[in-house]
């Protein structure tokens, strides 16, 4: 605790020269003492010294005002706190914490009520779904990485393949035939996967009015598969021929005649890369669900349940420590009491510390006063020509300074900081006994229970808002079919 309490006035410290300076003691001393004053006869001080015990109350007072000022201040403080420590403030902050575990439990729970809520309404939707477009089965929904997999696989082979026949028709040999073959292959797998993931699928789907485009699409795709593939053969017929036939005389070789690919690995070219499109057209149908829009609202609704179970997962692993945190603060009001102690025995260091400080500063006026009036007479007795008078021979006795009396507001600051300490010593068992019941409802509470509890609560709040919910949606739909048009 600093010392730097109250707003008396700072007095600095003074010494004899200086006060005796400030009063000009020995210029006044000798002044006097031209007209044998004080006189010889006199029991009274002079002017000169009134004027300097004056100066030297005034310095005292200050002093004394500065140390009652932050003894005050002190003061103060220790009221302060033993009016903030006490039974009735731990009562409510027993309520903060009842209320602060209730808000904990009711936000967790109205996010896992959201969940379920959210859960129920992707399942609605996606029975809706199966309803409206007559499934009767989930979709079967494959990794990204097993269907990429899955077109690797075949682009390789294809390639290898490709390479090897087109290795006979390129003047690179292997490394020339194997990147013309890659092209080849990802073309011809990308068209087969893009076939069996856009008009395939839509071939199948319940509203008629798709069919218009969806299959003169697939069959335009499987004719462009063909002719894609008849191309490639009658490239390699070309290479062949004419290894510096250039790819821009493929389709005028193909026109001429489409069916013209009689070499027996060109053939074998044409139907392996027929096959292999096909083959990625299969995957492409079933990558993502054979029915478009059924694999969306399905991994929809699945991922809102798996949003409910992780939910429910962070429930059990982090609410119970957040809790039990919580709780921890109810046994708090020992440390602080023991903590208040503590800064009542630094506050009455500080408080001796400020009342031998005021001893030191007055010790050191008294010895500035004695010194002062020394000079004052000295001074005086070397240029009188009376003698002088008898009082000269005794010091100025000023009893608040020679015999000072110990500070009232620092007994009062001791005794209030000893019934204070006894205070917050017997205030722990004051609060057991005082808020028993309040405490006890506190540690009773069973964490594990109440979250069971919660999970169970927020599941029902969450279908009751989803039945809700459905309930308005009828209404609603219920009077949009029944206003006249």
């Amino acid at each position: 605790m600093s010392d730097d309490r109250g707003s008396g006035p700072n007095v600095p410290p003074i010494t004899g020269y200086h006060l005796a300076e400030t009063v000009q003691a020995g210029l006044r001393g000798a002044g006097d003492a031209l007209a044998n004053n004080p006189p010889a006869h006199s029991a009274l001080p002079s002017q000169t010294e009134l004027g300097l015990l004056a100066r030297v109350t005034e310095l005292f007072n200050g002093i004394r005002q500065e140390a009652t000022a932050k003894l005050g201040a002190l003061y103060a403080e220790i009221i302060g706190k033993r009016e903030a420590l006490t039974a009735e403030r731990y009562e409510t902050r027993i309520r903060r914490i009842e209320s602060g575990m209730r808000a904990l439990l009711n936000k967790h729970g109205g996010e896992l009520e959201q969940t379920v809520f959210e859960a129920l309404k992707a399942k609605r939707e996606y029975e809706y779904f199966n309803y409206v477009n007559q499934r009767s089965s989930d979709p079967k929904l494959e990794k990204w990485q097993f269907t990429l997999a899955f077109l690797v696989v075949p682009l390789a082979i294809e390639s290898l393949l490709n390479g090897n026949f087109f290795a006979d028709a390129s003047d690179f040999g292997l490394i020339g035939g194997a990147a013309t073959a890659v092209i080849i292959s990802a073309l011809n797998i990308s068209l087969g996967f893009v076939m069996g993931l856009w008009p395939a699928r839509y071939c199948q789907h319940v509203k008629a009015s798709h069919l218009f485009w969806a299959l003169p699409a697939y069959a335009g795709m499987i004719a462009l598969i063909v002719l894609f593939n008849l191309a490639v053969g009658h490239y390699r017929e070309l290479l062949i021929a004419n290894p510096d036939a250039a790819s821009q005389q493929v389709v005028p070789h193909m026109l001429a005649n489409p069916l013209g690919v009689y070499e027996l690995k060109s053939i074998a070219l044409v139907l392996i890369g027929c096959l292999i499109a096909f083959f990625s057209a299969a995957k492409g149908y079933s990558a993502f669900g054979s029915y478009p829009g059924q694999a969306f609202a399905y991994k929809r609704w699945r991922q809102r349940w798996e949003a409910v179970e992780r939910e429910r997962r962070r429930v059990d692993t982090e609410l119970a420590p957040e809790l039990e945190q919580i709780r921890g603060q109810v046994e708090g009001f020992r440390e602080d009491c023991q903590s208040e102690i503590s800064r009542l025995q630094l506050a009455k260091a500080s408080a001796d510390q400020i009342r031998d400080h005021y001893l030191t500063r007055v010790a050191q006026l008294r010895a500035a006063k004695d010194a002062a009036v020394m000079q004052y007479r000295e001074a005086n007795l070397r240029v009188r020509t009376d003698l002088p008078p008898a009082y000269f021979s005794q010091g100025i006795n000023l009893p608040e300074i020679d015999q000072p009396a110990e500070l009232v507001d620092h007994s009062r600051l001791r005794a209030l900081i000893e019934d204070v300490e006894r205070q917050f010593a017997n205030m722990p068992a004051l609060i057991e006994a005082k808020l028993k019941d309040q405490l006890a409802l506190v540690r009773g509470v069973d964490l594990a229970g109440e979250i069971e509890r919660l999970k169970t609560r927020a599941v029902e709040a969450g279908r009751e808002a989803y039945e809700r919910d459905e309930a308005n949606r009828k209404t609603i739909h219920a009077e949009f079919s029944a206003t006249p048009r």
